[in-house]
């Protein structure tokens, strides 16, 4: 059948490419065998597998639990990293001009925005299924109810309350998210007709959370300065990795010197000592330029605000509660009050010179709260800028306003 051929052809086309890049990125891991480099070649590697006919593909939210979907040997889909992996490599110019032809309102996440674009002109797979969590924003909640319209999957959402300002989430709170989580548990098996391993799947982000949160309480210690901005990216793609055996070696791997030495802050010569940053937000993700100025003046990101997740075991018996909790009490839900607070203390256990908020284009959730947080830092008399941005930007005249902007805050500090 000619159909048939046509497919075939293009299934065996594509299995080229993604040997070829996949080639490429073990290549690089196994020239410098850091943790970096092999969370690199394992999250992209899951993610290319999304790609292969008939594979299950489920569309979820940054702060979804995964494990949820890796004890049923599921790789999630989460439209942030797609988005920042497509606009950094030679597809960029062609997801940007689709993205540019919707209908949308310009002021969408460019997250979000990128997404849609991606998935609907067959640059990223459609859903099978798409789950949410009302952490962090409603736009990817939106995305992700919209795409499984369109392709008629099913939709899900955690609902999560906000966290009070001071003090944990009731147990009652989490006790309710943790019964959501079981029954989506079920739905997902019902819908794939797999068996789950949920034990091994949480056995196995156990120990990935062991070791990022030895790493973190170093850190927080300041036993151990890594560079903020390399971190972020690391942990950022290693939210496809929680509950995988190879993100649980991966992770592990930041334990040793050798394995993390691609992360650690650089150091100034003559015994001068760096201006320490806290970052707020996400990062620009293809904007070289802004960090290297930063380093240039002596200053290094010495913390990032989104790191800070995973940092706690799960009980493997009942993993519900635990992995619930991750959600009500994750630092950047709740109100913009609770989270200049944890902020500012924060800031304050790292001893940091300074706080730089990112303000990422049409991310309502963290622009909202940034008077607040603004407020919050002048009081407590550390210096804060916010700098206006597209994560996914490369250069333009709002990034080069920007550079202009941080360059002054690092000559103030």
């Amino acid at each position: 059948m000619p159909g048939m051929a046509d497919v075939t052809g293009d299934s065996f086309s594509a299995s080229l490419i993604r040997a070829a890049f996949l080639a490429q990125i073990r290549w690089k891991a196994l020239k410098s065998p850091t943790a970096r480099r092999y969370m690199d070649l394992h999250a992209l590697s899951a993610a290319l597998d999304l790609f292969k006919p008939g594979a299950i593909v489920p569309w979820v939210s940054y702060l979804f639990p995964t494990e949820l979907l890796t004890s049923y040997k599921l790789t999630p889909m989460i439209p942030e990293i797609g988005s920042a992996t497509l606009t950094g490599s030679d597809l960029r110019e062609p997801v940007e001009s689709a993205a540019a032809r919707m209908p949308l309102a310009r002021d969408v996440c460019s997250y979000h925005r990128i997404a849609l674009a991606a998935v609907e002109n067959d640059m990223l797979p459609a859903p099978t299924m798409c789950l949410g969590t009302t952490p962090l924003c409603l736009g990817k909640e939106c995305l992700l109810e919209l795409l499984a319209t369109r392709h008629n999957v099913p939709f899900r959402e955690l609902r999560v309350p906000l966290p009070p300002d001071e003090g944990e989430a009731a147990p009652e709170v989490v006790a309710d998210v943790a019964d959501q989580m079981r029954v989506l548990h079920e739905d997902i098996g019902r819908w794939t007709g797999r068996k789950p391993d949920l034990r091994k799947a949480i056995e196995l982000s156990n120990r990935a959370s062991t070791a990022w949160g030895h790493i973190m309480s170093e850190r927080l210690a300041g036993r151990l300065e890594m560079n903020g901005r390399s971190t972020f990216a690391t942990v950022f793609l290693g939210q496809l990795l929680w509950g995988t055996e190879e993100g649980a070696k991966d992770f592990e791997r930041l334990l040793t010197e050798k394995g993390r030495r691609d992360l650690m802050a650089p150091a100034l010569g003559g015994g001068r000592k760096l201006k320490r940053l806290l970052w707020l937000h996400t990062v620009p993700h293809h904007d070289a330029e802004l960090f290297a100025m930063i380093q240039e003046h002596g200053a290094v990101v010495i913390f990032e605000e989104m790191g800070q997740m995973h940092l706690e075991t799960v009980d493997p018996e009942d993993p519900f509660p635990g992995l619930a909790k991750r959600l009500t009490d994750n630092v950047m839900w709740g109100s913009s009050a609770r989270r200049a607070r944890l902020n500012v203390a924060l800031a304050k256990q790292l001893n940091v010179d300074g706080a730089v908020h990112f303000n990422h284009w049409g991310c309502r959730h963290g622009l909202g709260s940034v008077p607040v947080v603004r407020a919050a830092f002048m009081e407590a008399g550390i210096p804060f800028l916010a700098v206006d941005g597209d994560a996914l930007a490369r250069g333009g005249p709002q990034q080069e306003k920007s550079r202009q902007a941080m360059e002054s805050f690092l000559e103030l500090l």
